[in-house]
């Protein structure tokens, strides 16, 4: 398969734009000098003239050559502008690359773009197409994880397939000649790893154990995790404890049809549905409320500091939320999340 004379690869997900900016490459340079027809481009720094004018050079020693811009969502509205016309009429014998984080179908360029080039959206999976992927890439490695390894991989990792290509990579060092590898393994090998650091960090902050959430937040933040990530890691362990207090309002819960419900392995579910036994709807309202105000502190500048004061209000003597207390009493609120 040649490669179009126009890519666009967008999305929040490293692994899965990696591999598409792989296939890409392998598709423009093959039977090529790659040294000699492949050119990269960083934005900003770049300019849209830059661009066409390398866009518009003939292959040497090769049948196609590839122009990779880079970044290119930072390009404003009018820094696209001297890319418009070559959009509308590309070069054959060049495939010109764009990676970025999204695509602005509002302006000329992205909709151009939508029209003519071919698109490869690489967005993180949901939680219901983890296991697929997480047995896609065990296949890939060459193992054969059992089914509470990928309900444990799915829970303690979650949606980055980055990390979770990282772990069942080290789980190849601990699996038998066969390939077979299982949840005890996972255990022994991974340590303290980011995925971990999560789950105790979620599992605190659901049983509302302010030392316990604050110290894996730390922990996370120490190890580079990015605030944006945390607080959306909050917000999916929020809907499960709602998920969970809703499902406890109807009396006997049934394991199954709650792990269905919530989205995770049934040897979550007990754990889930005991934190949300801490919660109260007002309580929950409000947490919701109080990770909105974060996410816009956030996108206003805000860091790790953000992330503390939630932290604060979910687990601290105002959450809203009563440890300890009876399921069937329905005391007042005492303070506001």
């Amino acid at each position: 398969m040649s490669a179009a004379p126009l890519v666009y690869i967008y999305g929040d997900e490293p692994l899965l734009m990696d591999r598409a900016v792989k296939e890409v490459e392998a598709e423009a340079l093959a039977g090529g000098d790659p040294a000699l027809n492949r050119q990269v481009f960083e934005v900003p720094g770049a300019t849209a003239g830059e661009v066409v004018a390398a866009s518009r050079t003939l292959p040497f020693l090769g049948t196609c050559r590839l122009v990779v811009v880079r970044d290119a969502h930072r390009w404003s509205a009018d820094e696209w502008k001297p890319l418009l016309p070559y959009l509308g009429n590309p070069n054959p014998s060049t495939c010109l690359l764009f990676v970025a984080a999204q695509l602005d179908r509002r302006n000329k360029a992205g909709k151009l773009l939508a029209q003519t080039a071919r698109l490869m959206e690489c967005r993180s999976p949901r939680e219901g197409e983890l296991p697929g992927w997480i047995q896609r890439l065990a296949r890939e490695a060459g193992l054969r994880p059992d089914q509470r390894l990928v309900q444990a991989l799915a829970l303690r990792v979650g949606p980055d397939l980055q990390v979770l290509h990282q772990e069942i990579a080290k789980l190849r060092l601990v699996a038998a000649d066969d390939g077979s590898v299982s949840a005890a393994d996972l255990e022994a090998l991974i340590g303290e790893s980011r995925g971990t650091t999560v789950f105790v960090f979620c599992d605190a902050l659901g049983g509302r154990n302010l030392a316990g959430a604050l110290k894996g937040l730390r922990r996370l933040l120490q190890m580079g995790e990015a605030p944006v990530k945390l607080l959306f890691m909050v917000v999916r362990h929020l809907r499960h404890l709602w998920i969970g207090w809703e499902l406890q309002q109807g009396g006997r819960v049934d394991r199954k049809g709650a792990a269905q419900a919530l989205g995770v392995p049934p040897f979550a579910v007990e754990g889930l549905l005991k934190q949300a036994g801490n919660w109260e709807r007002e309580a929950l309202q409000g947490a919701f409320a109080a990770a909105l105000r974060a996410d816009l502190a956030l996108k206003s500048g805000g860091g790790a500091e953000v992330l503390e004061a939630l932290v604060l209000r979910l687990c601290g003597p105002n959450g809203n939320a009563r440890p300890g207390s009876s399921r069937g009493a329905r005391e007042p609120a005492t303070g506001r999340v």
